[in-house]
């Protein structure tokens, strides 16, 4: 029986020990956004615990690199390196570029189209003997042949 007692008390104390030795936070890289992404080294885990300090601490929603995510979520054992991230960022850029060209193209298209249709156009129909809501009601009743004679 103490000999458990003694093994619990060990291990609180060497919890209790390991909670104040510091970890060290390997700066493993950064990405184009200026997002820079830690591991800790030698942690008590199976797996060594990632994260990231972003550039702008305010902005909540910013946007992650995909190949940055996957490796925060353990998709991906080995950091991306610098060349797939220039090659991502790239491949990003330019496929910005043609899709502002694109729209640059079709919203020229439409705006000739909307000079040939002057028809208004609404989102749902309008029936014109709704158009009153109510007033000049009038309570059509169907006479019964019966009913007359």
């Amino acid at each position: 029986m103490s000999k458990n007692e003694r093994g619990i008390f060990q291990q609180i104390f060497k919890h209790f020990i390991a909670s104040l030795k510091i970890n060290q936070h390997k700066l493993i890289g950064e990405d184009y956004y200026g997002t820079k992404y830690y591991e800790i080294q030698k942690s008590n885990s199976s797996r060594n615990p990632r994260y990231f300090i972003p550039v702008n601490n305010d902005n909540h929603e910013q946007e992650l690199p995909v190949e940055w995510e996957a490796w925060l979520r353990y998709r991906r054992k080995v950091p991306p390196s610098k060349e797939e991230i220039e090659k991502n960022y790239k491949l990003k850029m330019m496929i910005k570029q043609n899709s502002a060209q694109i729209e640059a193209k079709y919203s020229s298209n439409k705006s000739q189209k909307s000079t040939l249709h002057n028809k208004e156009y609404t989102s749902f129909p309008v029936y014109d003997e709704y158009k009153n809501y109510g007033q000049n009601y009038n309570i059509k009743y169907k006479k019964n042949k019966e009913n007359n004679d």
